[in-house]
């Protein structure tokens, strides 16, 4: 049970890192806005993202990389069980 808790605040951690922009500049510095070139912007962005989203083949990307963290969760979770059942039955 121990291992779910210590997963479930990776998890929450891992998560809450990516939900909050990263911002080094403090003060006024951090309400100042920058502002690009279309020529600049555009050999910026990286063209493959935008293809793939205009060919609705990002979703697919995110439902493998999804199902392969979920797959390694799932095998932790039952990884976790079988160690504490063996530890139960070593103690007994």
């Amino acid at each position: 049970m121990k291992m779910h808790k210590w997963l479930l605040v990776l998890l929450l951690t891992w998560a809450a890192g990516f939900s909050v922009p990263a911002s080094a500049q403090t003060g006024s510095e951090a309400t100042s806005t920058v502002e690009f070139s279309s020529q600049a912007q555009t050999a910026s962005s990286p063209e493959m993202a935008d293809v793939m989203r205009r060919d609705g083949k990002i979703y697919i990307v995110v439902a493998v990389l999804v199902s392969i963290l979920l797959g390694v969760l799932f095998y932790l979770i039952s990884l976790d069980k079988k160690i504490g059942r063996l530890e139960r039955e070593l103690r007994q």
